[in-house]
C-alpha cells in the first residue's frame, strides 16, 4: 500500500512540476543573465518550491477546514482542476494556471530575479501542484511511513527539477522541443488517469457513488 502510495504521489507531483519542461520556461526568464546568476536563480528556485511544498502540506488541511471544505468535496474539484490542466498538456501546452495569462506574461519581463515569481509561483507551485499535495498529504497523514514517503517524493523531484535548471543551458542545446513536448504529454495522460481517480475517490467518500459502482 505504501509503495502504490510512493508511485501515485511522485508520479503525479513529476507531472505538474516536469522539470524538463520548466528547463525553457526558467532559460527564458533569466535570458541575459550571467551563468552564476542562473545558477544562484536555479537554487532560489528549488529551495522556494521545497519551502512552499511543505507548506502547503502542513497548513492545507487546516485551511480546508477553516473553510468547512470535506476532503472528499476537495478531491472531486482537484480531480476536475488537474484534469483539465491534463488536457491541455495533452495538446503539447502550459496551463494558464501555471504558465500565467498573456498579462502575467508580459509582466515578467520587468523582474529582476524571477526565481520566486514567477517561476516558483504559480508556475512550478500552481493551483495544480498546490491540490497534488493537499490530496496526498492527507493521505500520508494516515502512517509515519507514508509522511516519510511524502517527504522524500517531494525532495525527490525538486531535486530533479534543481538538476534540470543548473544543467538547462546545455540541455536546452541537446533536448529537441519535439522531445519536451512529448514529454509534457506523456505526463498530461499520466496525470489525466490520476485526475479522475481522485474524482471517484471523491465520489466514494462523500457517498456519491456505491464503493463496488455506481
Amino acid at each position: 500500500m505504501e509503495l502504490e502510495f510512493f508511485s501515485r504521489f511522485i508520479a503525479a507531483l513529476f507531472a505538474m512540476i516536469n522539470p524538463l519542461a520548466a528547463m525553457p520556461v526558467f532559460l527564458s526568464l533569466t535570458a541575459g543573465n550571467t551563468p552564476q546568476a542562473q545558477r544562484k536563480m536555479a537554487i532560489q528556485a528549488a529551495i522556494a518550491t521545497v519551502i512552499a511544498c511543505f507548506a502547503i502540506a502542513i497548513a492545507g488541511k487546516f485551511v480546508l477546514g477553516l473553510f468547512g471544505i470535506a476532503i472528499d468535496s476537495f478531491r472531486i474539484a482537484g480531480g476536475i482542476l488537474l484534469f483539465t490542466i491534463a488536457l491541455t498538456m495533452i495538446s503539447g501546452a502550459r496551463h494558464t494556471s501555471s504558465a500565467g495569462t498573456e498579462r502575467e506574461r508580459a509582466s515578467q519581463e520587468n523582474i529582476d530575479n524571477p526565481a520566486i515569481y514567477p517561476f516558483t509561483i504559480p508556475m512550478t507551485v500552481g493551483p495544480g501542484t498546490i491540490t497534488t499535495l493537499i490530496i496526498f498529504s492527507e493521505q500520508a497523514s494516515t502512517s509515519p511511513v507514508k509522511m516519510g514517503m511524502f517527504a522524500a517524493v517531494v525532495l525527490i523531484v525538486v531535486g530533479l527539477l534543481l538538476a534540470a535548471l543548473l544543467v538547462a543551458p546545455f540541455l536546452d542545446r541537446m533536448v529537441s522541443h519535439s522531445a519536451r513536448t512529448v514529454s509534457i504529454r506523456i505526463m498530461g495522460i499520466i496525470l489525466a488517469a490520476l485526475a479522475v481517480e481522485f474524482v471517484i475517490t471523491g465520489l466514494r467518500g462523500s457517498g456519491l457513488i456505491a464503493l463496488n459502482g455506481i
